[in-house]
C-alpha cells in the first residue's frame, strides 16, 4: 500500500477498548480472541490510533526503509 514502513509498537496500558479498531481508516488493527492483531503493512503514518488512544498505549514510528526524496529546483523564474 506504501512506499515506506513502519512499526507500531503497543505498551502493557493497552485494555482492548477498541478505539483503534473504530478509528482506523485502513483497518490495521483487530481484536481476535482478546487479542489486538496490527497489520502493520496497511498503516498510512496518520498517527490518528496514537491521539485517539484514551490509555496512550500506542505508539507509531515511521522507518527510514523505502523512503525516497527528490530535491527539485527552487521556482525562482518568474517571480520577483
Amino acid at each position: 500500500m506504501s512506499n515506506f514502513k513502519v512499526v507500531i509498537k503497543v505498551t502493557s496500558k493497552c485494555n482492548l477498548c477498541g478505539e483503534c479498531v473504530k478509528y482506523c481508516p485502513t483497518n490495521t488493527f483487530e481484536i481476535i480472541n482478546n487479542e489486538l492483531v496490527i497489520h502493520q503493512e496497511r498503516c498510512i503514518y496518520c498517527r490518528g490510533c496514537e491521539v485517539l488512544c484514551p490509555n496512550k498505549a500506542l505508539k507509531v514510528e515511521l522507518l527510514n526503509e523505502g523512503l525516497e526524496i527528490t530535491i527539485k529546483e527552487p521556482l525562482t523564474k518568474g517571480f520577483t
